[in-house]
């Protein structure tokens, strides 16, 4: 065996044993994965509203159902949306023909949002008066997610001078 292939195999030990001692301590301080008895958010959920099975099993098919429906809209808008490109597409195409699938479009739309707020009003059937106000005041301590809706979005924050850490990532900050 040759000195230099000796020097590559330490040197490649050596950077296993390095990396070995690095990602070892990372790893093992990764969170556990929960135990399988612990309920997540809707576990949680149930168990603060007091749901019954009967409430909890409705609940289920009332989501199995409105799935289906977001399916079926998804599909057919993306049949739709298909049709519409290869209209605009093609330079010896009807009018009327592209002016007929923005009133289909439209009138799904239309439907979609029709459909949504009855099942609204079909889901509040399933809770008690006590779990709508329990729903509702935990509905009103968080109005929106910041960084995804309402007056606290923030799709850039380094746009509008926000800065995260005081002090820190001066190089993006140019004032």
């Amino acid at each position: 065996m040759k000195r230099t292939d000796t020097r590559t195999s330490i040197r490649c030990a050596v950077a296993a044993l390095l990396a070995a001692a690095i990602l070892g301590p990372l790893i093992a301080a990764q969170d556990p994965p929960p135990p399988p008895g612990r309920p997540g958010p809707r576990g949680r959920a149930i168990a603060e509203l007091g749901l019954t099975p009967d409430q909890v099993k409705a609940l289920g098919e009332f989501r199995k159902a409105r799935m289906n429906e977001r399916q079926a809209f998804r599909e057919e808008m993306g049949r739709l949306r298909g049709e519409m490109r290869g209209l605009i597409g093609d330079p010896n195409t009807n009018q009327a023909r592209i002016d007929k699938i923005i009133d289909q479009r439209a009138k799904l739309r239309a439907d979609r949002e029709k459909g949504a707020l009855r099942a609204r009003a079909e889901r509040n059937k399933i809770f008690t008066p006590e779990q709508r106000e329990k729903i509702n005041a935990f509905r009103s301590a968080r109005p929106g997610r910041m960084g995804f809706s309402g007056p606290g979005r923030m799709a850039r924050p380094w746009a509008y001078r926000y800065r995260p850490y005081p002090g820190r990532h001066r190089a993006w900050h140019r004032w």
